[in-house]
């Protein structure tokens, strides 16, 4: 869609992605932008992912979760230390970095200091501009 966007493990057993919205939008409106965004996502890969919630019906495939961020959930910030073993880190990725072989373990509170010293802070952006929506949308629904 020609988006700047940002990834993030969960610091458990997800990915992350955030799109920066620059707080232009209301909750509904980033909730549907982002249900067009798995809706698309899970149209083109259907044979690995997936929007059932039910995790019997996910069959093995990669759950698309759009409302993520819905109100009274709970979302493990970047950086933060999760009660995990090992005290894995909610890090954020270089997209090159989001391969198969990823692991969470690879992200802990004993070296995550040290990589944001030595990569800076590759979350920043998020809290940037943001998106114009509606641009991105109608030069979506052209092609």
């Amino acid at each position: 869609m020609g988006v700047p966007c940002y990834c993030k493990t969960s610091g458990s057993t997800g990915l992350h992605i955030y799109i920066p919205l620059g707080n232009k939008y209301t909750y509904e409106q980033s909730r549907e932008f982002a249900w067009v965004i798995v809706k698309l996502i899970n149209e083109e890969l259907p044979k690995i992912t997936t929007i059932e919630r039910q995790i019997s019906d996910r069959k093995g495939k990669m759950y698309l979760d759009f409302l993520q961020n819905r109100p009274h959930a709970t979302i493990a910030s970047a950086y933060s230390v999760r009660p995990k073993p090992g005290a894995t880190v909610s890090m954020p990725l270089e997209w090159d970095e989001v391969k198969k072989g990823l692991k969470m373990s690879d992200f802990t509170i004993f070296n995550a200091l040290e990589r944001l010293e030595s990569i800076g802070d590759i979350f920043k952006p998020v809290l940037g501009k943001g998106i114009d929506m509606m641009d991105v949308l109608s030069k979506f629904s052209k092609e």
